[in-house]
């Protein structure tokens, strides 16, 4: 395609030239023209042939595409950590916002130490509401933030055992 362009432009410019000088340049342009026109047709036309002499004839190509099987499942101990394996288990904050008060509940499966503390925006501690020893199952604990926090946006880090979960709270 790009070759008829060049040749379409060039024939183009030739015509041009014709009318500047006169028509026997014209007549000698064209027939050069189409001598290189023809020689790009027969490139084109020419075909690339195997010549190997035990060619596969078109029947005999056999593809053998065995499908995608991914490997099966590992038992019950394997090394990704499910839901029954963490200690600790459904974080809740509220109310949120807050202004006086926070009640923090959660599930613990294992007696474990917990540490609960309060991080401003930067990531500075202001601080730790609980850090004991509890034992395993539901837990409640409220706190009273009236005097230690201005207004603003905070987090809760939740710690217990190798856990660690943050929640972000908002103070009026």
């Amino acid at each position: 395609m790009k070759k008829i362009y060049q040749v379409s432009i060039l024939f183009y410019f030739m015509l041009l030239g014709a009318n500047a000088f006169g028509s026997h340049k014209l007549y000698m342009n064209i027939v050069e023209l189409s001598d290189s026109v023809k020689r790009a047709q027969q490139k084109a036309s020419s075909k690339i042939t195997d010549t190997r002499p035990n060619r596969p004839s078109k029947g005999d190509v056999k593809v053998n595409i065995t499908p995608f099987k991914p490997l099966a499942r590992a038992s019950a101990s394997s090394s990704k950590p499910s839901a029954d394996f963490k200690v600790l288990n459904n974080v809740k904050v509220y109310p949120n916002p807050a202004e006086d008060q926070i009640t923090i509940s959660y599930s613990l499966t294992k007696e474990t130490n917990v540490t609960i503390k309060i991080m401003d925006v930067l990531g500075n501690e202001i601080a730790t509401l609980l850090s004991q020893r509890l034992p395993s199952g539901d837990q409640n604990n409220n706190f009273n933030i009236a005097s230690r926090l201005n207004s603003g946006y905070y987090f809760i880090r939740l710690i217990a055992g190798n856990e660690t979960i943050i929640k972000r709270i908002s103070i009026l």
